[in-house]
């Protein structure tokens, strides 16, 4: 479950620096996918979906987008 909260740190925090420093825009769409993530480890029912397999390689990506997509922005 590690692995899924430093996925949701590391948006929040990306999103949370580009909202500061660049404009809101930029930082919004990690800042939602950061938050989304880190309450959703936090539901017992969600936690064996989000550790392994489909689900783990989904946040990772749609984080990642989120990630670059900020940057870019």
């Amino acid at each position: 479950m590690t692995n899924v909260r430093l996925i949701g740190y590391t948006s929040l925090a990306v999103g949370l620096i580009n909202w500061r420093y660049i404009d809101f825009n930029a930082g919004s769409f990690a800042i939602i996918v950061g938050v989304l993530v880190l309450l959703a480890a936090f539901f017992k029912p969600l936690q064996p979906k989000m550790a392994k397999g489909p689900g783990f390689i989904l946040i990772a990506v749609l984080a990642a987008l989120a990630v670059v997509y900020s940057l870019l922005a």
